[in-house]
């Protein structure tokens, strides 16, 4: 089935299963029902905002970092592959077999960073700043662990999520959405063509006004962990948000976001993203 979307008002579409099952929810708006953490913060009607962190971390040390975090994932896969000249917005051009960069995909999206292998406390400290919560990567009273994520994807790649909603998982297994808050941060080939999708203001919508599938969804032929959303409220409007080098997209984790499609013609898109849970028990 065709599963239309305009993104800044341009129309774009993709290919689901036509025994794709879609429902609604209940009436019921779970950002106020589970009491998001952003719900106290200036920006949450909207369910986002931009943050220049430039004075805090040094984007050149992230990204530096993270050239040599996928130069060892790409030596682990593909050692014969000639890495000295490598640059982070070029990967393309070193990777050009599809099921190597499936493989190296994966590995770069689940990251645990030991202590000093990457500033992430002090990114988790400057969005404790913003939304005043205490943050981690796990949720109170609990010893899972959220990873680091990074994306790359390779210009027209379809290495997207569809558009959806990060609660869903632990709310369709569990009956209860985490307190969490979502952060990405650009690193390379995000610009007007190509940055990420957001739905604003979803995050405040009842659940019977939202089409969805259940987590584990397919879109132009390729599986996700997350679920697939159709439409909100009878629409399909998303808007593109592409922040600066040195700013972060900040957004509630009830926010309907995803389908960052890579527009460029000759740059990888590569971005990093924390999901980080309040959790009241760290120091």
């Amino acid at each position: 089935m065709k599963l239309p979307y305009y993104i800044n008002n341009e129309e774009i579409v993709f290919e689901a299963p036509e025994d794709t099952h879609f429902f609604y929810g209940e009436k019921v708006c779970l950002s106020q029902k589970f009491n998001d953490i952003c719900k106290d913060c200036d920006w949450y009607d909207e369910g986002y905002t931009i943050l220049d962190f430039t004075k805090y971390i040094d984007i050149n040390l992230i990204k530096k970092l993270l050239r040599n975090i996928i130069i060892k994932i790409i030596s682990e896969v593909s050692p014969k592959i000639d890495l000295s000249n490598f640059e982070l917005n070029k990967y393309h051009k070193y990777i050009k077999n599809h099921s190597q960069h499936l493989e190296i995909s994966k590995r770069a999206k689940r990251l645990y960073f030991t202590k000093d292998e990457f500033p992430d406390q002090k990114i988790i400290k400057f969005i404790e700043n913003a939304i005043q919560k205490k943050l981690s990567f796990s949720p109170n009273n609990s010893d899972f662990v959220h990873w680091v994520i990074v994306r790359i994807n390779p210009p027209y790649s379809k290495g997207f999520n569809p558009a959806h909603k990060d609660i869903y998982e632990e709310f369709d297994m569990n009956g209860f959405a985490p307190q969490m808050v979502n952060s990405w941060i650009p690193i390379c080939g995000v610009n007007k063509k190509t940055g990420l999708p957001i739905a604003p203001k979803t995050h405040l919508l009842n659940e019977d006004l939202i089409l969805r599938t259940r987590c584990g969804s397919t879109l132009e032929g390729q599986n996700y962990s997350v679920n697939c959303i159709k439409s909100w409220n009878g629409d399909s409007s998303m808007k593109l948000i592409y922040p600066k080098e040195g700013e972060m997209l900040l957004f509630s984790s009830h926010l309907i976001h995803g389908l960052g499609v890579n527009n460029n013609d000759d740059e990888t898109r590569i971005s990093l993203e924390f999901r980080l849970h309040e959790n009241n028990n760290i120091d």
